[in-house]
């Protein structure tokens, strides 16, 4: 009876140990929705190491590629011009209104004892003018993803738009806490 007993419980252990493994691999299927490449991984890898002393703000955008790839990429031209930006304010004006992106920020300081740093900060820009769900839900979902592979020192989120001086200080502020 107890040998019984034992492999009854072993069968149901065994059955309930396949099932939770297979609802684990379903879930590791949906989190895998989103990819970075191995190119887009060293470009922030470039960018983290080439501003550690940086004296002017510098900035990286990334987005993820429409269905079907959904792959997470350094958006080219919009770093570009975010090179160019001199301060926080204008980043409204490079930085699109109808969708999200992801911005690896490197904010130049100085401490109280006057070493210069510029630690990395990460803006998850989410505009309050995005309607699609659909992207809103794909860049919430691969947020972690992202603030792993960038290894920030800070995460910010930005719905404002940074379209009122209040909203570049309110960042600003944000930044120096």
């Amino acid at each position: 009876m107890f040998a019984i007993y034992t492999g009854a419980f072993a069968i149901a252990s065994i059955y309930r140990g396949i099932k939770k493994r297979n609802k684990d691999k379903k879930l590791t299927k949906m989190s895998s929705l989103n990819h970075i490449s191995t190119g887009t991984r060293d470009k922030i890898r470039k960018f983290r190491t080439s501003t550690s002393r940086t004296e002017v703000i510098r900035g990286l955008s990334i987005k993820i590629l429409p269905n079907p790839s959904y792959e997470i990429v350094v958006d080219e031209e919009e770093t570009d011009e975010l090179d160019d930006i001199k301060d926080l304010s204008e980043y409204a004006d490079v930085l699109p209104d109808n969708s999200p992106r992801y911005v690896l920020i490197a904010y130049p300081l100085t401490d109280k004892d006057g070493i210069k740093k510029a630690p990395l900060i990460l803006l998850y820009w989410k505009p309050n003018t995005v309607v699609s769900q659909e992207w809103k839900m794909l860049y919430a979902s691969a947020l972690e993803m992202i603030r792993n592979e960038c290894g920030p020192s800070k995460l910010i989120e930005v719905s404002s738009g940074l379209e009122d001086e209040s909203d570049v200080e309110d960042l600003i502020k944000e930044i120096l806490k």
